[in-house]
């Protein structure tokens, strides 16, 4: 007989899960239950698009572990081939010597990113991928300045929080940060910062950008101009499709290197192996980590052949582990075999249509988008106003929980993301969508009282 999911046996948070986060606050570090981000459950197992707590209960996953589980919670294709691995080799650092798991990432990544991105360096996460994102631009450039985004986020380290922009918070009691980071406006077409309206905006962001070169900072001193094709922690923001290649010729023009960072949305995630592919553009610099190795800790920085073969200094110990990069091969061929990233536009297009109805419906849902399983909805107390409500937000993920759907969220913000592992199935997605337009019509109706 085939089980029920989700399956809701005990109301979480129930008494198992609790017990252990009480254990989990008495020992662990603080900011991370304070940070509201963290669901107030405790799993116990996950396979697939399923997880199960410690109290029995069964969810359908609509977090991947923060777009990590691309390939599904313990692939069986990804533990085989770690397993291998463990029983030859566990460590030695990509310091002390050459091997084969280590080569051949590199290689399979020279082979499946887009353009002439032919050296990596590889690494434990994306937070490392941007530091080194950093220092490889400095060495290469001779110059010190970089250029990001609003909205952006890029890691948690001092280096990547400087170019980050998704909020003050992430910020607050690390100053001085990186000296010589500029912010321009992103195309946030529901919020424009300009008061426009898409596509009939005289694309005011682009000439703000020129505006900015031309008064603020010289080109010249700007080693690096960074984005991420689709800004992730702020809620599956899609920039209009000529703002990347317009990136890309101010960076041709003035010779900064352009750099994106793919950490959330590469590996298929967005209907595409790497969301720049959306928009026909190739950078200088690629960051990546999240999706690429099946839930093993691994980050890579890809570069063009230019900027990256140059001898300076920096490392990693366990960057590039031999057991991460074996999982890394065997999930990156497995998205290929199964052809994820064309599954993910598919079931993509199923959920936006799911969700247009529930935002159409309720007043509650300002704003609907997203490309491939990369998908945001903004959450307004007011439809007109635009204004932003964390507080609903936060009711729509905690009666979603209760009846079985997890969701990634963060205290406070507005924003919903769904971004489940590209192997769910499409029964499974519309049970979970549904799920959610219920979690979405209940409190519209709270609301309205």
């Amino acid at each position: 007989m085939k089980e029920e999911i989700p399956n809701i046996i005990n109301e979480p948070p129930a008494k198992n899960s609790l017990k252990l986060r009480k254990k989990d606050e008495k020992y662990g570090f603080a900011t991370l239950f304070l940070s509201g981000k963290q669901l107030p459950i405790a799993i116990k197992r996950g396979k697939g698009a399923v997880l199960e707590d410690v109290d029995g209960n069964r969810f359908i996953d609509f977090t991947s572990g923060i777009a990590v589980s691309n390939v599904g919670h313990c692939n069986p294709y990804v533990i085989d081939a770690a397993k291998k691995q463990m029983d030859n080799l566990i460590h030695i650092s990509q310091h002390i010597a050459h091997y084969e798991t280590h080569t051949m990432l590199k290689e399979k990544l020279a082979e499946i990113t887009p353009g002439d991105l032919k050296r990596s360096f590889l690494c434990n996460s994306g937070g490392e991928a941007i530091e080194a994102l950093i220092k490889v631009s400095k060495f290469y450039s001779e110059r010190d300045a970089f250029l990001g985004f609003t909205g952006a986020f890029h890691g948690q380290s001092v280096a990547a929080m400087s170019l980050s922009a998704s909020s003050s918070g992430w910020k607050f009691g690390f100053q001085p940060l990186l000296p010589c980071v500029y912010h321009a406006p992103f195309p946030y077409c529901y919020r424009c910062p300009f008061g426009e309206e898409y596509p009939g905006c005289s694309f005011q962001c682009i000439e703000f950008l020129h505006k900015f070169l031309e008064t603020v900072i010289h080109p010249y001193e700007i080693a690096t101009i960074i984005a991420e094709p689709i800004q992730g922690e702020k809620g599956a923001i899609v920039p209009p499709p000529e703002f990347l290649p317009e990136l890309r010729k101010i960076c041709d023009e003035n010779d900064i290197i352009f750099a994106l960072d793919e950490v959330q949305t590469g590996f298929g995630r967005t209907g595409k192996m790497f969301a720049c592919e959306h928009f026909g553009v190739v950078p200088d610099l690629m960051a990546l980590a999240k999706g690429i190795a099946g839930g093993f800790p691994l980050g890579a920085l890809v570069g063009k052949e230019e900027i990256m073969n140059q001898e300076m200094g920096h490392g990693s110990t366990f960057g590039g582990n031999p057991v991460s990069c074996a999982a890394a091969l065997a999930a990156i061929d497995f998205i290929i075999k199964e052809k994820l990233p064309e599954r993910a536009e598919k079931l993509g297009k199923l959920a936006l249509k799911i969700l247009k109805e529930v935002k159409e419906d309720t007043e509650i849902v300002g704003d609907l988008r997203g490309k491939g399983l990369l998908i945001g909805l903004e959450i307004v107390s007011d439809k007109d106003k635009k204004t932003p409500s964390g507080k609903l937000a936060e009711r729509i993920r905690e009666i979603a929980m209760k009846n079985g759907v997890l969701m990634v969220g963060q205290f406070g913000k507005n924003n919903i993301r769904v971004i489940p592992p590209l192997v769910i199935s499409e029964e499974l997605l519309e049970k979970g969508l549904n799920i959610l337009s219920d979690a979405i019509k209940k409190v519209d109706s709270e609301a309205k009282k």
